[in-house]
């Protein structure tokens, strides 16, 4: 159960045989590269001092560079990428790069232990071409936790590595790698991370993945991972044979028609944001909320959706919005609407040897309206405790149709009947009556995040807070926004 993998480490060629499926990034770089400065702090993904930054070949000639977080990122998944750690910005002459000499400059790091994973978040912004407005390099920094430099210093040294430019030495860097690494793509073209399907396969269309889920229902496909890299990470879990989605280009494609936006399964969060930005901002805000931009950059909306979790954030956004999944096997395609996908607590209508190929989002009409709220116990990269979406439609300042789907609230992410029909005619005076209609809807459960009670008292209050944002009354502010 291993797999040879080809990658770029810092521009240095790999060909690393005997991979196990279950080694991650990081322990492929503290172990056997013997590359000490990305750091293991939490082991799932939130405190980013594991940030590494991920290129994959683009068509300029060089690299689209992202930052992930390599504790929950598989090696395998690394074959046909370069991968830079912090030990790889400085030039040949060791002169830093300006993410670490800025960082210096401004005196960004106290213990030092969390600052190769700043800098490379850092890199990546400044690889990726982002601006220097403070809310950017917030969201670039939002997955990197410093517990003694406070982040003034360290929004300082991104602002003015900013203000520098783009790196025209690492640009000539970046190209030179990309040869190396076609070459070295091409020299191995026969031994390829495609080994075994005891451990690991990553086909390069899809009808060679529909054949192999024919022949290997019971395989898990692996999009970005950033589920199992946890329960790989953190509990030592060996998921069993994998399929991986990562050499699949038809999976994450975004397309926009004249009905609505066509999402490909592995494309990732960061990938569909300014789509959703255009189309559906609110949806777009609770994607931001869903986890750090290294996250982002990992998981996919497929993905989330395919998890079947009760609490999954983009599920009740997608229900509201009245969304359909395109499933595939090798025995064709059916559409069914998002509403018939979840079936029961983390299971889903896909039949074995089928998959999810894409999501179809209409465009909201004349007169809709789309809201979406999240509560959880920290407002940024937090599991929900209750969430819900809306689409309203209004005519002659009334409202005439009502779409509501919560998470949170049962054994899977489901809309709100009752609720629904009380939204029809509705007024901001009589919100409360209507938000009443969710205890007939509803039977949350009691957990650590939050009491039945709790639940649909929050519920009933989010169901408030939407007519008074339609009615266009000022609303409270956020607290974390004071």
């Amino acid at each position: 159960m291993t797999m040879t993998v080809r990658f770029l480490l810092n521009g240095k060629p790999r060909i690393v045989r005997d991979v196990e499926a279950t080694r991650t990034v990081l322990q492929h770089l503290r172990v056997h590269e013997r590359a000490l400065g990305t750091k293991e702090g939490c082991a799932e993904g939130d405190c980013g001092a594991c940030t590494v930054a991920v290129g994959r070949p683009n068509g300029e000639g060089g690299f689209d560079f992202r930052a992930v977080n390599s504790c929950i990122l598989l090696t395998a998944e690394l074959d046909g990428c370069a991968v830079t750690t912090v030990e790889g910005l400085a030039d040949a002459g060791d002169n830093a790069h300006p993410a670490q000499a800025k960082l210096v400059e401004h005196h960004g790091s106290q213990c030092g232990y969390c600052t190769p994973g700043i800098a490379m978040s850092l890199f990546a912004h400044e690889r990726e071409g982002r601006s220097g407005a403070t809310d950017d390099i917030h969201l670039t920094l939002s997955g990197n936790l410093c517990r003694c430099t406070g982040y003034r210093p360290i929004v300082d040294a991104a602002k003015d590595m900013v203000a520098c430019g783009r790196s025209a030495e690492f640009d000539a860097r970046e190209r030179k790698w990309r040869g190396e690494l076609d070459a070295l793509i091409e020299e191995e073209a026969g031994d390829k991370a495609l080994i075994d399907i005891a451990g690991f396969e990553a086909p390069a269309d899809l009808r060679e993945l529909d054949r192999l889920l024919a022949k290997h229902p019971d395989a898990r496909i692996l999009a970005g991972g950033t589920d199992l890299g946890v329960a790989v990470a953190k509990r030592a879990e060996n998921p069993g044979p994998l399929i991986s989605l990562s050499r699949l280009d038809a999976l994450k494609m975004i397309e926009e028609g004249e009905d609505g936006v066509v999402i490909g399964a592995a494309v990732t969060y960061e990938e569909a944001l300014p789509t959703l930005d255009r189309h559906f901002p609110a949806f777009a805000g609770i994607v931001r909320r869903i986890g750090s931009r290294q996250v982002r950059n990992l998981g996919t909306i497929g993905g989330n959706i395919c998890n079947a979790s009760p609490i999954g954030d983009s599920a009740p956004c997608l229900l509201a919005l009245n969304a359909e999944v395109v499933l595939r096997s090798v025995e064709g395609r059916r559409k069914i609407p998002l509403d018939s996908f979840f079936v029961a607590y983390r299971k889903t209508a896909l039949k074995p040897g089928e998959y999810l190929e894409a999501i179809h989002v209409p465009f909201l009409g004349e007169g809709d309206v789309f809201r979406a709220y999240k509560l959880s116990k920290r407002y940024d990269q937090d599991i929900s405790t209750v969430s819900a979406a809306f689409r309203l439609t209004i005519n002659g300042g009334q409202i005439v149709a009502a779409r509501a789907a919560f998470g949170g609230m049962a054994a899977t992410p489901a809309r709100a009947g009752g609720l629904e029909k009380a939204l029809v005619g509705a007024t901001p005076e009589r919100s409360t009556e209507a938000a009443g209609r969710l205890d007939d809807d509803f039977r949350p459960l009691s957990d650590f995040r939050g009491s039945a009670a709790y639940r649909l008292a929050a519920a009933r209050g989010l169901v408030e807070r939407l007519m008074l944002d339609v009615a266009g009354e000022e609303t409270p502010r956020e607290v974390w926004a004071l």
